[in-house]
């Protein structure tokens, strides 16, 4: 999952909370952050649970319907996070917030995301058509100066390098072959086959869990056997509010099989939670992985 991905992910459980009736709750968006990020996500943990409790997201998420598609939200997050943290850091959430407002990874909007955005940016271009002259006035200056400017620096170049245009391309071939070959052997290595099955089953069991904490009772039907069915009965899991698993490990294997263990922590609607360590084996000769038994090892945690 990239950092554009993770922005969308956040952004559905909003959404999905919204169809749901349940009201926005900073400590309950950080847990849920704190879920979503893998590895490679944990570097923006700390800038993603400050974004939640900036006044601008929490307006965001009050309208109705929330997180509306609009730049000039975006820039205002942006800048509440600009102020804190480090620019790389900084460039990575940018990425995160475009995926969080429904805009496009080239910072275009969505069109299935805007139903209703055309009443609130009809006069936006009125107010601003001074400032757009002028910008495109100032564009056009730098372009003409540029181009007679580069003109100029050609018809130069070209006088200097008469006499010596027999060596030119001896200089401008050397280069091509020392510049392909470190492309080519970056990119021989390849993953290993049993890294990828393991990748496979421990997303296919995170999915898993994640289209049941949302409702989508359809989606993570897909994700399991008729045989594990009765581990995943949508009435027991309808008494809990959120549901999420992690520090899956991979316990044995055989052939396309592969057995974790991990552990799901149940959290109920008043707030308190229970964890519990869990076995699940992955068939991941399908795509995506299909989960063929789970079983519960031990409570981890008691609920409080």
């Amino acid at each position: 999952m990239n950092d554009y991905q993770l922005g969308v992910k956040l952004r559905r459980q909003i959404l999905a909370d919204f169809e749901r009736g349940i009201s926005s709750d900073v400590r309950r968006y950080q847990a849920l952050l704190s879920d979503f990020c893998g590895d490679n996500e944990l570097l923006l943990l700390p800038a993603l649970k400050h974004l939640v409790q900036t006044a601008a997201f929490q307006e965001a998420v009050a309208e109705r319907p929330p997180l509306p598609s609009e730049t000039q939200l975006n820039l205002r997050l942006q800048q509440e996070l600009d102020a804190l943290f480090a620019p790389a850091l900084c460039l990575r959430m940018a990425e995160v917030l475009r995926g969080l407002l429904g805009l496009a990874p080239d910072g275009q909007a969505i069109p299935s995301d805007l139903p209703d955005e055309p009443t609130a940016v009809v006069d936006t271009p009125v107010r601003s058509n001074s400032g757009v002259v002028a910008v495109l006035s100032f564009i056009a200056g730098v372009l003409v100066v540029g181009v007679v400017g580069a003109l100029t620096w050609l018809v130069l170049l070209n006088r200097s390098m008469t006499p010596s245009t027999a060596t030119a391309p001896a200089l401008v071939s050397e280069p091509e072959p020392t510049q392909t070959e470190p492309e080519q052997a970056t990119s021989e290595p390849k993953l290993d086959p049993a890294q990828l099955q393991l990748n496979q089953a421990i997303e296919t069991v995170r999915q898993l869990y994640d289209d049941i904490s949302l409702g989508n009772t359809a989606a993570a039907k897909q994700l399991f056997s008729p045989q594990a069915a009765d581990q995943f009965d949508p009435a027991f899991f309808s008494q809990f509010q959120r549901v999420a698993v992690d520090n899956l490990q991979e316990i044995s294997r055989d052939g396309s099989k592969v057995s974790l263990q991990g552990v799901v922590t149940f959290v109920y609607p008043d707030g308190t939670s229970q964890a519990e360590s869990r076995s699940f084996t992955v068939d991941t000769a399908s795509q995506p992985g299909l989960i063929t038994a789970s079983s519960f090892d031990q409570v981890v945690s008691p609920r409080r």
